[in-house]
């Protein structure tokens, strides 16, 4: 992997030192400079799990992806930059019942002696990794987040909109998994009519005040609370938001 290309690609220009400070870094610039989105799929693109092709579609061609492009890319990076880091799985909560195991990627990042969940392919989640303290909620400007442990190998991610009421987002394991475990997952995500991918049009991204969304035929704008909507009723007006918004141009066909 071209970690200098990578880096340059999040604005990071310096080459980071595997601690907790340039973790946190590292994991806020990911998320304010690649979109989390699923254009490929309503364009009928096939999303293969293969470094190559995950790296030049995001880092080469300037897009963004899913968790299992997004959180794999990051876990590389964190390899390359000497980071204790490992893939594992996790099942989101839907209706109260979590999904199948291979459900959502995320990574597990160990600094002398503390656990730490990194996400950087779920969406609007949590901006800076969480540490694995199961006693205090952990805010971090948008949401409030606590971890809870379940037994010896599992935890749940909680996550409240006004730090009094908490809902189950996730249960994750801490098995060490490998690319090829979440093939079966990305095919159903991509192919399956009840899949939240096929379904639904997504490209969204953090700001510093806010986020920019893109759901279905609606771009939504949230600045300081305030929230600005516009309709989207054409292709080549979702084109120019994309290219205006998240600096994404679709090779369209």
């Amino acid at each position: 992997m071209d970690f200098l290309k990578y880096l340059n690609r999040i604005n990071f220009f310096d080459r980071p030192d595997p601690t907790q400070e340039s973790l946190i870094r590292l994991h806020q610039n990911h998320l304010f400079h690649i979109p989390y989105e699923n254009l490929d799929i309503r364009l009928g693109e096939k999303i293969l799990l293969e470094e190559k092709k995950i790296f030049e579609k995001v880092i080469n061609q300037h897009r963004g992806g899913f968790c299992y492009e997004l959180n794999y890319l990051f876990f590389r990076l964190l390899m390359e930059l000497n980071f204790n880091a490992k893939l594992i799985s996790a099942r989101i909560f839907k209706e109260g019942e979590p999904g199948p195991e291979g459900d959502h990627m995320a990574i597990v990042v160990e600094i002398e002696g503390e656990k730490w969940l990194c996400d950087v392919g779920f969406g609007d989640l949590f901006l800076k990794p969480l540490k694995f303290d199961f006693e205090i909620p952990q805010p971090d400007g948008n949401y409030v987040f606590k971890l809870q442990q379940l037994d010896e190998t599992s935890y749940l991610l909680f996550i409240s909109e006004d730090g009094l009421t908490f809902e189950k987002k996730y249960i994750f394991d801490l098995e060490d998994r490998k690319l090829e475990d979440f093939i079966d997952e990305c095919e159903y995500k991509q192919t399956s009519p009840a899949s939240y991918f096929v379904e639904n049009n997504i490209c969204s991204i953090p700001t510093k005040t806010g986020r920019k969304t893109i759901f279905n035929s609606k771009y939504t704008e949230k600045i300081n609370g305030e929230k600005l909507e516009t309709m989207i009723t054409s292709v080549e007006q979702e084109d120019e938001i994309l290219k205006k918004e998240f600096n994404i141009m679709l090779n369209r066909r």
